[in-house]
């Protein structure tokens, strides 16, 4: 057994992972002098031409950002957000109960959403940007992504985003769309001039509060410059940026949709931090708020006063209904324009946000729990069939790609890992995985029916203490105790589910950045 252990460690050693430990803020900065080797070129295969196959049927999906499933009354409730359209919306969709991410967070995530393929073990390549996080890196030359994919399926294909890391330079994930928008400002996208001088921000958060030594105080302060900066800009167009994203979904559904089949994939970054939600949307959850807006979560485990709780709490509330109701006047568009009847619709997000369970706020790699890694699924189709339906069986984030093409009737790109979990609606069968594995930083996690265990995966990477963490679902299903000393069985087993996943991941999800010399991929079909 100890030689296993061993080997394993080796494996992960030398899989490319080279990064110092997975940081949380998404503006912060962690990285290392060391790195993995620079892949030499790879090959890129064309999907196959599916022009004459298939329903013809429009598929629209959209997803948000850090957006936990009880926001939703279908998955129970928080007892804390009001999302009264998308409520509507689950009642005529499929809802997924038991739907999880792979690899996290945004960059990672989405990497699986656009390819359907598995991508832990994480590498580590450095980034000309403010994150440095193992597997946050743009899209393999190798990948076959979804928009490639339909568009060889004769597709129009469409992307409206606001989310900052997409578009940063050298990242590739507009890839395959035909048509493209990029809405500028969120977070600390390099939207407006923000001032040398940096501004005094106690109308933000308390002066006591900025100057902890836990919330680096020179970085926070520049990511609420920066932030500052981008909202006074555009601010003058909108209330909140969802609301620009949703209306230039609006208008082009308005202009081309009678223009089928098209694939039409909104990307927005809300309601992920800052939380400053419109005043409409704060005032039925703190009406007449004074005093700070403590708009930034710390990514830090601190003390936060009462009011700064309650505030916090009430904002990513406004926030989440602010999205709600943009995301409603997509939907109510959708029917208006009858597009429901030929279309399949779907809503999703890439992870959720602790609210201060365990004194906590946000996610990262430590806090892989039920309320940053439990995802909304929920998929409409025509004439409302199965609306309503509750789907239990793990849904890994590689199988929602393969799931979607084949409501389509078409098949995924060869490159998918990932499963058509359908069956598990049309009761063909109960489950597609025993366990799911999850990857944040250097920290993994597998959750079964019983069990969600974390633990480091690559010791001489990370950095920082971490005690594994182990939680029983059935007597414990907010995941707040860790009983992982009470159970050492329990934890060697998952330990080994987990480390055996990674293992078997070698080779899979390694790739190149760029073609190989004298690579030329197949030609395009004509017509």
């Amino acid at each position: 057994m100890a030689k296993n252990k061993v080997s394993r460690r080796k494996f992960l050693a030398g899989s490319g992972a080279t990064a110092a430990s997975g940081m949380a803020a998404c503006g912060s900065t962690e990285g290392g002098p060391d790195r993995a080797e620079p892949p030499q070129g790879g090959s890129w295969e064309r999907p196959p031409d599916q022009r004459n196959r298939g329903n013809r049927r429009n598929l629209i999906l959209l997803n948000v950002d850090t957006f936990r499933a009880d926001n939703l009354q279908c998955y129970g409730g928080n007892g804390l957000v009001q999302c009264p359209r998308l409520n509507r919306f689950a009642e005529d969709s499929v809802i997924f109960d038991d739907v999880y991410p792979e690899g996290m967070p945004t960059i990672p995530t989405r990497r699986v959403l656009w390819t359907g393929r598995r991508i832990l073990p994480f590498s580590y390549y450095h980034q000309h940007e403010p994150v440095q996080l193992p597997g946050w890196h743009e899209l393999f030359y190798e990948d076959q992504t979804l928009a490639e994919t339909l568009h060889e399926a004769g597709y129009h294909t469409v992307l409206i985003a606001d989310i900052p890391h997409l578009q940063r330079p050298g990242k590739n994930f507009h890839r395959g769309y035909r048509y493209y928008e990029w809405v500028r400002g969120q977070e600390v996208d390099y939207y407006a001039q923000a001032p040398h001088q940096t501004p005094d921000f106690g109308h933000i958060l308390p002066a006591s509060y900025l100057e902890l030594p836990e919330l680096d105080n020179r970085r926070t302060r520049g990511f609420l410059n920066q932030y500052n900066a981008n909202r006074r800009r555009y601010e003058k167009e909108c209330e909140a940026l969802i609301e620009l994203t949703a209306k230039n979904v609006i208008g082009w559904l308005k202009r081309n949709h009678a223009e089928s089949p098209f694939l039409l994939h909104m990307e927005a970054f809300d309601p992920h931090e800052p939380w400053d939600p419109p005043k409409r949307f704060l005032d039925p959850y703190m009406p007449n708020a004074k005093g700070p807006a403590w708009w930034q979560p710390p990514y830090a485990d601190i003390e936060i006063p009462e009011e700064g709780l309650k505030r916090l709490r009430a904002n990513y509330a406004g926030e989440s209904m602010c999205v709600d109701y943009w995301v409603g006047e997509i939907l109510k568009t959708i029917e208006e324009l009858g597009l429901y009847d030929d279309s399949i619709v779907a809503f999703t997000s890439d992870h959720g946000a602790l609210l201060g369970e365990q004194g906590q706020f946000l996610k990262g790699p430590e806090r892989m729990r039920v309320q940053v890694t439990h995802n909304p699924l929920l998929v409409r189709l025509p004439n409302k069939e199965q609306g309503g339906k509750h789907v239990k069986g793990f849904v890994h984030h590689p199988d929602i790609m393969p799931t979607l093409m084949g409501l389509l009737g078409l098949d995924p790109p060869a490159r998918a890992t990932g499963n058509n979990i359908w069956p598990l609606v049309s009761g063909e069968t109960n489950s597609f995985h025993d366990y799911l594995v999850q990857g944040y930083g250097w920290i993994g996690a597998v959750r079964t029916s019983e069990w969600n265990f974390s633990q480091v995966v690559n010791p001489e990477r990370y950095q920082k203490e971490y005690k594994p963490q182990l939680y029983n679902l059935e007597k414990d299903p907010q995941e707040l105790t860790n009983v992982a000393d009470q159970y050492p069985d329990v934890v060697n087993d998952l330990s080994a589910k987990l480390m055996d996943y990674l293992e078997a991941g070698s080779g899979l999800t390694s790739g190149s950045f760029h073609a190989r010399e004298g690579h030329r991929p197949p030609e395009a079909p004509v017509g």
